[in-house]
C-alpha cells in the first residue's frame, strides 16, 4: 500500500498561516541536522502556505522522556496559554516530536496541542495528519518503531559500554580526585593527558585512567592514613585539609561526604569498577556486587590492606551506630545539642557521632519527637506574637492597609523600611507574592501594561480571591447516584445563566459537582461539551473566563481600596 502526500502549492498573494517549527537534535555530535530539519520544513511550509513565526529548538536532548527538553515544555505552555502566536507546528517526523516508550505519550502530547486548536504537521512522513483512520494507524506504528529504535539502541549502547569497560577503558564521568584521563590510540599507546573539558579527537582513540598529580596523590594517602591507622573522624580529617588549604578536584572545600567517597572508591587500590546499575531508558536497575566489572587499569595509589582496614572501619562504624539502643541514639543527641546549642538535619547530617538523620526518623516516628526526647522544641518556621502565638493573615493584612493609609501609596522599600511591619519578603512567602497581599488587603496597585494584569489575574485569582473550596458532589440531595441526563442538564443551566463554559464556572458554582467529577464521568470537559452541543476552542475558554473574573474582582477592589483611602 503507498501512501501519497497531496501537495497544495502557496499562493504568493495570500498570507500564510502562522506557524511553529519545533527541531530536536539528540545528541552533540549530530551537528548538522538542525539545519537539515529546517531546510525540511521550510519546503514543506512553502508548498503549503504556512510563515514560520517561531522556532522551539532543543540542542541534544533525549526524546525518552518530556524531561530535559525546555523548548517542547515551552510549546506546550504556548499553546494551552489560549493566546498561541501561530496555528500549527511543523515537525520533521514523528521520531523528533519525542521517542517516549509509552507511545500513549506522544499521543497525549498531540492531543493537547490539537485540543487547543493547534494542529501538529509531520513534514517528511508519508501520510497527513488529518485525523483520519489511515493517519492514526500510521502514527501508532512509526509511534511503535520510534520507541523500539530507542530501546534497541539503548541496549546495544550498554553492551558496547561493558565490554569497553571490561578493557580498562573510562566510560564517562569525571576523574576520581587524584587520577586524570589519559588518551591511547587503537595500538594501547599512551598520548596526550586531557585536561577538564577537553575530549579526543579521532575515533579510533580511546580513553583511560592515569595518576593524577602527586600533590593530590599525596592528599589521597594522607585521607587513608588518617582514618585508618590514626583512627582520626572524618570530620577532623576535612578541618585538618581545609586548614591546609588543599581542594577537591572541582575548587571546592572538602566536606565529609568527599573524604567518605575517596575512602569507599576502589580506584585507589588501581581497579577500575563498572556496571553498578543499568539507567536504559530512564529506569534504573541495580546490580548485585558480583555482577560489577572489576578491572586494574593504574598503579595503586594506596595498598590494599590499607583500603581494607578503612573499609572495615567504616562497615564497623555502621554496624555501631545502626545497633544503637534508644538511649544511646538519645545521649548523642543531647551530646550534639550542648556542642551546637541547637539541632536541625543537617548537624545531624555532618555530624561523626551521631546516625543518620533518616534513622531517628524510623526510631523515633520524627526528628521533632527525637528533639522532644532531649527537651529540645524546633523554633516555628512563622511569626509569632509577644504570647507566642502564631501572626494571623489578618493582622499582616492589617499592617499593610495602616502603612498605604499614613503614606498614601505602598511600595516593597515603604514595607521593609516601617519598623512595626514584617519585611517583604515575609508577606511574599505567606501570601504567595507581594501583589496577593496588596490585593487581599484591598489596596489598589496600578500594573504596567494591561497584558501584565491579565497574566497576573490568569495565575493568581485562585489564590487572591480565597473562594472556599466547594465540597465535591457525588450525589443528589436524596442520596441517589446522578444521572449522565442529570449532569447534562445542571451543565446547560450553567450555559444559560452565563453564556458559556469553563473550568473556573463550573468549579466556582456550588450546585454542580467539581469538574473533576465530570472529567472522570464524560473522559474531559471537550467530551462534556460536545454532548450538550456546546463548541468552544480552548483559548475563548480561557479568554472568556479570565476577563469575567477580572471585572469582578476589579469591582470588588475599588470597593475596598475606597474603604481604606488615606484622609
Amino acid at each position: 500500500m503507498t501512501v501519497s502526500k497531496e501537495i497544495v502549492l502557496k499562493d504568493a498573494n495570500v498570507p500564510g498561516v502562522p506557524a511553529a517549527q519545533y527541531i530536536r537534535m539528540s545528541t552533540e555530535h549530530q551537528r548538522y541536522s538542525p539545519d537539515n530539519q529546517k531546510a525540511a520544513i521550510a519546503s514543506f511550509a512553502a508548498s503549503r502556505g504556512y510563515d514560520v513565526v517561531a522556532t522551539y529548538f532543543d540542542d541534544g536532548k533525549s526524546g525518552l522522556t518530556l524531561a530535559g527538553r525546555p523548548a517542547l515544555k515551552q510549546l506546550l505552555r504556548d499553546v494551552l496559554s489560549g493566546k498561541p502566536p501561530f496555528e500549527a507546528v511543523l515537525v520533521l517526523d514523528v521520531s523528533r516530536w519525542g521517542r517516549f516508550q509509552d507511545t500513549d505519550q506522544s499521543a497525549h502530547y498531540e492531543y493537547m496541542c490539537r485540543a487547543a486548536g493547534v494542529q501538529i504537521h509531520y513534514c517528511e512522513e508519508p501520510f497527513e495528519n488529518d485525523g483520519g483512520p489511515l493517519s492514526s494507524i500510521m502514527k501508532s506504528m512509526k509511534r511503535v518503531m520510534a520507541a523500539e529504535f530507542s530501546r534497541e539502541l539503548s541496549a546495544k549502547t550498554s553492551r558496547a559500554q561493558r565490554q569497553q569497560a571490561r578493557l580498562g577503558f573510562r566510560q564517562g564521568g569525571t576523574p576520581p580526585y587524584g587520577t586524570r584521563r589519559q588518551v591511547v590510540d587503537e595500538n594501547g599507546r599512551r598520548k596526550m593527558i586531557l585536561k577538564k573539558g577537553q575530549t579526543k579527537a579521532l575515533s579510533t582513540d580511546r580513553v583511560i585512567y592515569t595518576l593524577g598529580p602527586t600533590r593530590e596523590v599525596e592528599v589521597v594517602r594522607l585521607i587513608f592514613q588518617r582514618y585508618a591507622v590514626d583512627r582520626v573522624r572524618p570530620f577532623d580529617i576535612v578541618n585538618e585539609l581545609n586548614r591546609k588549604r588543599r581542594k577537591q578536584g572541582n575548587g571546592e572545600p572538602w566536606t565529609v561526604n568527599a573524604v567518605r567517597g575517596i575512602l569507599r572508591n576502589e580506584i585507589y587500590v588501581g581497579t577500575f569498577v563498572f556496571g553498578r546499575r543499568l539507567c536504559n531508558l530512564g529506569r534504573p536497575i541495580w546490580f548485585d556486587n558480583e555482577d560489577w566489572i572489576r578491572v586494574p587499569v593504574l598503579q595503586p595509589i594506596v595498598p590494599m590492606s590499607l583500603f581494607k582496614a578503612a573499609a572495615k572501619r567504616m562497615r564497623e562504624i555502621t554496624e555501631a551506630r545502626m545497633s544503637l539502643t534508644d538511649d544511646e541514639m538519645i545521649r548523642k543527641l543531647r551530646q550534639l545539642l550542648e556542642e551546637k546549642g541547637r539541632l536541625s538535619y543537617s548537624l545531624l547530617y555532618d555530624c561523626p557521632y551521631t546516625p543518620h538523620p533518616a534513622n531517628y526518623t524510623r526510631r523515633f516516628g520524627s526528628l521533632s519527637a527525637a528533639y522532644a526526647r532531649v527537651g529540645y522544641v524546633c523554633p516555628a518556621n512563622f511569626k509569632t506574637n509577644a504570647d507566642g502565638t502564631k501572626i494571623s493573615d489578618e493582622q499582616l493584612l492589617d499592617d499593610l492597609r495602616r502603612l498605604y493609609a499614613k503614606l498614601g501609596h505602598i511600595t516593597i522599600k515603604d514595607i521593609n523600611a516601617d519598623p512595626h511591619s514584617e519585611k517583604a519578603h515575609f508577606y511574599d512567602r505567606r501570601f504567595g507574592g507581594i501583589l496577593n497581599a496588596y490585593r487581599l488587603a484591598g489596596i489598589p496597585y496600578k500594573f504596567r501594561s494591561r497584558r501584565d494584569e491579565a497574566a497576573w489575574y490568569r495565575q493568581q485569582v485562585d489564590y487572591e480571591t480565597k473562594l472556599p473550596r466547594k465540597k465535591p458532589m457525588t450525589r443528589n440531595s436524596d442520596g441517589s447516584r446522578f444521572t449522565n441526563k442529570q449532569l447534562l442538564q445542571l451543565v446547560r443551566g450553567l450555559l444559560r445563566q452565563h453564556g458559556y463554559l469553563s473550568h473556573r464556572l463550573i468549579d466556582e458554582d456550588p450546585s454542580v459537582p467539581t469538574v473533576q467529577f465530570f472529567r472522570d464521568r464524560f473522559g474531559g470537559l471537550k467530551a462534556l461539551y460536545a454532548r450538550i452541543g456546546y463548541e468552544c476552542t480552548q483559548s475563548e475558554l480561557n479568554r472568556s473566563g479570565i476577563m469575567r473574573t477580572m471585572a469582578r474582582l476589579d469591582t470588588a477592589t475599588c470597593a475596598a481600596a475606597a474603604s481604606i483611602s488615606p484622609s
